[in-house]
């Protein structure tokens, strides 16, 4: 009876510790609401403070960046040092890596796995992941957005209740890495890729795209136009190898993201032609640097979402730890090679997709249907009248992914570029983006490549608040008189692919595209259009320093 009597009081001591353990542990909104809510911008604050409090020495919450609307951005550092500047790092012998959540405010999973990640590191055995790294996390990166919380926002599995895409000037933040046109874009890419340069950039998203089984959809760096050393290395080694550890060790299942190539005949093939500038992994990716898109499937329900993507920054964290100096090794690699074989190459501006591999998706059966006549006023035009809708037969697909592009059309580069005195505006957006401009220190005159503009085409459509261009013309060869003041940059630089891309004018996604040199471009009171007004020069120019 004594004996029963200890034992029993053993117990109830476990079960006391147990429940009060739990009281003190630090839940995520969703975790308190049995994932039927997600976090506000004050929430999310408040639980970084308060796991800040409890872990001072580990974690330190900067902000870089103050939204449209006001709010100042997080950023959180996670290191065994307790480093709160980049300029910190070389002391400890490691380099960062970045997760970046909610820069599609209605798309929450993100937000809510970093939090999670953030208490498993500092406090439920995790801390292996900051042995050889640093971790940056931002996790709500679109404040604004994210508060305009109400229903009908998003058609995902959960939470009822979402922000909306856009920041607070409407713009989609995904959209901006080349013009920089919001504070928030501008301030990540000036204050975080420029000043911490992490190895590797992790982008959270939720894809509402086609069917299929698995919760977590990726993709690296896509852009054709940035290093192919690094291109092949995600794909052939990296992702496989942090796929397959995913589904080993977490039990998720992922794929390439992407959708169907044609929704009538899934076998055709699965695509991603998400491969421009724009995009932020894509961006990164032209800067030398590795990236990763997480698009977690919005089909599968909310808890299963924040669960595998979770799971899958975690397999991501595992492996930056295992390999993080050979990535480093790579990158340095490849920005030599930037230096030193982009000037004078040929440089690709438009492209075609082909086959990356085979894989296999785990879908359904799928049926094909009229639309009814209150359907055809409900889905836009482009689906042609019919509806493809799933059925409960669940069936596995070996499907090529085309998630790689082939060069169609060249463009043979220079030494680099000279700006006239009148791009300032252009140079000091160049600056921004960290690619290094000098200034002509005298009149000069020389041969050099103008581009003879024959035709503009604009959208008509506005996007993102632009009429996108289309240029049309041909390179010349003439002499012209470059006056002392004007702006040259070379392509012996480590972002030299990041200012081609920009520069060159038939870039389909450069600054030309972007109407950067609409009013210099198009002769006022006539139809005739003017040259191109970036030179590329076959020799450097006398230069000195220019800093902003």
């Amino acid at each position: 009876m004594k004996k029963k009597l200890v034992l029993l009081s053993l117990l109830l001591t476990l079960l006391l510790t147990f429940s009060k353990a739990n009281e003190s542990k630090l839940l995520t909104i969703p975790e308190q609401t049995n994932f039927k809510r997600t976090s506000t911008y004050r929430e999310v604050m408040d639980f970084l403070k308060k796991l800040k409090a409890k872990h001072p020495d580990r974690m330190k919450i900067t902000f870089f960046a103050t939204s449209t609307e006001g709010k100042k951005i997080p950023l959180v550092i996670l290191s065994e040092e307790g480093i709160s500047k980049p300029e910190d790092i070389r002391f400890t012998g490691k380099l960062p890596v970045l997760i970046m959540a909610n820069i599609h405010a209605g798309e929450v999973e993100g937000k809510e796995a970093t939090q999670i990640l953030m208490r498993e590191i500092l406090e439920e055995g995790r801390e292996d992941l900051l042995k050889n790294q640093i971790v940056l996390i931002i996790p709500i990166f679109n404040p604004d957005g994210n508060d305009k919380i109400a229903k009908g926002h998003r058609r995902d599995n959960g939470p009822e209740e979402a922000g909306v895409r856009y920041n607070g000037q409407g713009y989609d933040l995904n959209r901006d890495y080349l013009k920089l046109e919001t504070p928030e874009v501008r301030a990540l890419v000036n204050k975080i890729f420029l000043r911490w340069d992490p190895v590797l950039f992790v982008d959270m998203h939720t894809t509402d795209g086609s069917y299929h089984q698995e919760p977590v959809t990726y993709a690296p760096n896509m852009a054709p136009q940035g290093d192919q050393t690094l291109i092949d290395f995600m794909w052939k080694r990296m992702l496989p190898e942090i796929d397959k550890n995913l589904e080993k060790k977490y039990g998720i299942k992922s794929i390439p993201y992407g959708n169907f190539v044609d929704r009538k005949d899934p076998s055709k093939g699965w695509r991603n032609h998400a491969y421009l500038g724009r995009y932020g992994t894509c961006y990164f990716g032209l800067r030398n640097r590795l990236s990763i898109l997480d698009e977690n499937y919005a089909h599968a329900d909310f808890k299963t979402r924040v669960k595998g993507a979770l799971a899958f920054i975690k397999s991501i964290l595992e492996y930056t730890s295992k390999n993080i100096n050979k990535i480093a090794a790579l990158e340095k690699e490849a920005d030599l090679r930037a230096v030193n074989k982009v000037k004078n190459s040929d440089f690709p501006v438009s492209f075609e997709p082909v086959k990356t591999y085979d894989f296999t998706i785990e879908s359904y059966v799928f049926r094909i249907r009229k639309m009814t006549e209150e359907e055809k006023k409900k889905y836009p035009p482009w689906l042609g009248g019919y509806l493809v809708e799933k059925t409960d037969k669940i069936k596995t697909y070996k499907l090529p992914l085309f998630a790689s592009y082939k060069p169609r059309e060249f463009v043979k580069l220079t030494e680099g570029y000279v700006l006239l005195p009148s791009e300032k505006q252009v140079v000091e957006l160049l600056k921004t983006h960290g690619i290094d401009v000098q200034v002509i220190g005298k009149d000069f005159k020389d041969k050099v490549k103008v581009f003879k503009i024959t035709d503009v085409k604009s959208s008509k459509r506005i996007f993102q608040g632009h009429h996108l261009n289309k240029l049309s013309g041909e390179e010349i060869l003439k002499e012209v008189k470059i006056p002392k003041g004007s702006f040259y940059v070379s392509l012996s630089q480590p972002l030299s692919r990041l200012a081609a891309y920009l520069l060159e004018p038939l870039s389909e996604d450069g600054l030309a595209a972007w109407n950067f040199f609409d009013r210099v471009i198009v002769r006022e009171w006539s139809n005739k259009y003017r040259m191109y007004p970036v030179y590329k020069v076959m020799r450097t120019p006398p230069v000195y320093m220019y800093t902003l």
